[in-house]
């Protein structure tokens, strides 16, 4: 090779000389190119040679999809054996030197009787240009997109490790003239369900010149997901938080985190909330850093609308005769406004939590910190705002709570828990609500847990899939400190798996708890321990028990809150030395 290379270089240098004292003949443009094709020797993956069409001085030839565009390897022919090929200055070996063919490539033919010029043209045979397997196409599996890397014939897909690629629908694009096939028939994008346990070969047929190619497509697998800790903004670590938060966006599906800083003053302790971008990746606060709140504010609970606008409802500690009543505000335009009168509601208000409900009504539901006749002290009170005024009402069967919450489940219904104290201290478990057509229903028996639970806690979480079905946590007091899990099946409640011993000697731990379900149907649940810090598990339905905990955290946290988004992405958030800690389950590098 090294010896015909100087023979090529020795031709071109003689060549060149000839140019500079015979140009008169050189410009006669009698050098003759019989053939220019890609073959299967140069190319390697090419199952047969592609010849191009010379028509003047003009050559025409297709690219396979077996051959990059970008490093083509031709072979040229002329009529005469001391050919010597140029692309600009640079010599051409034919069957070795690679082109690039994303443009028009003219090479200059030359002899020592000659010279010609020829412009090749070259078109990318018919291709696959995208393929994945998107979210949109396959629920029950996917909770994601993931579009493919396609090189050459090459169609690479990497998915996570649990996904099931056995009943999988792709979505690809084309190129305009080809049809795609599989085993003969057609492929049709969106709809075609394939298993892709094994390498899948598909055929792509170019309607005009009758060719055809077969792509293979290889489903790897991703790393399995990790806990990690998520590094939220600097300005969060200037002041300590007393509480955080946590809810995940409906439309864009970012996560939206909202804390309250502590502080000597009631200008220190106002709220704050800030949000991912995933465009400029970096996290963004609604308002100012310093807060959004007039003055001091705390139970910060924060909801969306359908259309993703963000509401919040917050105890509101601006001095007058209604302080430490909820205000409500929403944030639109870029700035924050209340909705209705700020401490609109009923009563001074603790455990406060928001909600919308699937008609973007919001509701208010807390606890009273005191007695308003003709309600008991510590009553239980949900409230709704119509556009312009609060109506509101109690619990007859729960009328009193340790602990109370709202939630939204996964059926788009809203929920009402109470740690029920109407029926006394010797019992206190919770009891649950569903609001149906503008009416709140107990589900079930009020006083809801297992008969070794004598004294629940204080928080109480709680998920609801689509079909209703109901998963609720809380940690039980007495006889023994357990966290507890009851699912509700649509007809009665039952303890989900064993109860989980905590290590701890009194209720420090109390409000450690949160239950999520993931898209896929598996249970998450997160409690703290005081010994062995955060810790997280997922149910195993073939045990029906819990799967071994993975710790998150050797130091414990305060106060949990979980959440996981339609992609399947698990949030968790918490306090921990006085600082918002945010962790999510997610594929390293994703």
């Amino acid at each position: 090779m090294k010896k015909n290379y100087c023979l090529y270089l020795l031709m071109a240098i003689s060549s060149l000389i000839l140019f500079g004292c015979k140009k008169d003949a050189l410009l006669a443009d009698n050098v003759q190119l019989q053939s220019f094709s890609f073959d299967p020797s140069a190319n390697p993956g090419l199952k047969e040679a592609v010849f191009g069409t010379i028509e003047g001085q003009q050559i025409h030839i297709t690219v396979p999809n077996s051959i990059d565009i970008t490093k083509a390897i031709p072979s040229f022919h002329g009529s005469s054996d001391k050919l010597i090929a140029y692309v600009g200055q640079k010599v051409q070996e034919s069957g070795i030197s690679a082109v690039d063919f994303t443009q028009t490539v003219v090479y200059r033919f030359v002899t020592p009787d000659g010279m010609s010029e020829y412009s090749v043209t070259a078109e990318k045979a018919g291709s696959i240009v995208s393929f994945g397997f998107y979210a949109a196409d396959n629920p029950e599996y996917l909770f994601r997109d993931y579009p493919a890397t396609i090189t050459k014939l090459d169609i690479k897909v990497d998915l996570p490790v649990d996904a099931d690629v056995t009943k999988l629908v792709a979505r690809y694009t084309k190129s305009n003239g080809t049809i795609l096939k599989y085993n003969g028939t057609d492929f049709v994008s969106k709809e075609t369900v394939l298993d892709y346990t094994l390498p899948q070969s598909l055929e792509l047929q170019d309607v005009q010149s009758g060719t055809s190619e077969n792509f293979v497509v290889t489903v790897g697998r991703l790393t399995a997901p990790v806990w990690s800790t998520v590094q939220l903004p600097d300005f969060l670590n200037i002041n300590n938080v007393a509480e955080a938060g946590l809810e995940i966006n409906p439309v864009n599906r970012q996560p939206y985190v909202s804390v309250q800083f502590s502080g000597s003053t009631d200008d220190l302790r106002k709220g704050l909330i800030t949000t991912w971008n995933a465009d400029t990746k970096q996290w963004e606060t609604l308002g100012g850093n310093t807060g959004f709140t007039p003055t001091r504010a705390d139970l910060i609970s924060l909801d969306f609308s359908k259309q993703g606008v963000p509401y919040v409802a917050f105890r509101d500690y601006t001095a007058g005769t209604n302080a430490q009543y909820a205000s409500l505000m929403k944030y639109e335009n870029n700035a924050w406004s209340f909705v209705g009168n700020q401490q609109g509601s009923f009563n001074r208000v603790n455990y406060l939590t928001l909600k919308l409900d699937e008609n973007d009504i919001p509701y208010q539901g807390y606890v009273f910190t005191r007695a308003s006749s003709p309600y008991p002290n510590r009553g239980t009170y949900v409230e709704s705002f119509n556009g312009s005024t609060w109506s509101g009402q109690t619990f007859a069967q729960s009328s009193t709570g340790w602990y109370a919450k709202m939630f939204k489940g996964g059926d788009s219904k809203l929920y009402y828990v109470v740690m029920d104290l109407t029926s006394g201290t010797a019992t206190r478990k919770p009891s649950v609500y569903r609001l149906d057509n503008g009416v709140w229903n107990l589900v079930g028996n009020v006083n809801v847990g297992p008969a070794e639970s004598n004294s629940g806690g204080i928080n109480i979480d709680l998920d609801v899939t689509a079909d209703g079905q109901i998963y609720m946590v809380y940690q039980s007091n007495s006889p023994a400190y357990k966290t507890f899990v009851m699912h509700w099946n649509g007809s009665t409640w039952k303890q989900f798996g064993d109860g989980i011993s905590q290590s701890t000697s009194s209720s420090a731990n109390r409000d450690n708890v949160a239950i999520s379900i993931h898209p896929d149907g598996r249970v998450f649940l997160a409690y703290g321990d005081a010994i062995n810090g955060i810790k997280v598990c997922t149910f195993n339905e073939s045990i029906g028990n819990w799967n071994a905990a993975t710790q998150i955290s050797a130091e414990n946290g305060n106060k949990f809150v979980m959440q996981i988004s339609k992609e399947g992405i698990p949030y968790l958030i918490t306090v921990i030395n006085n600082k918002a800690t945010l962790f999510k389950y997610d594929i390293p590098g994703l």
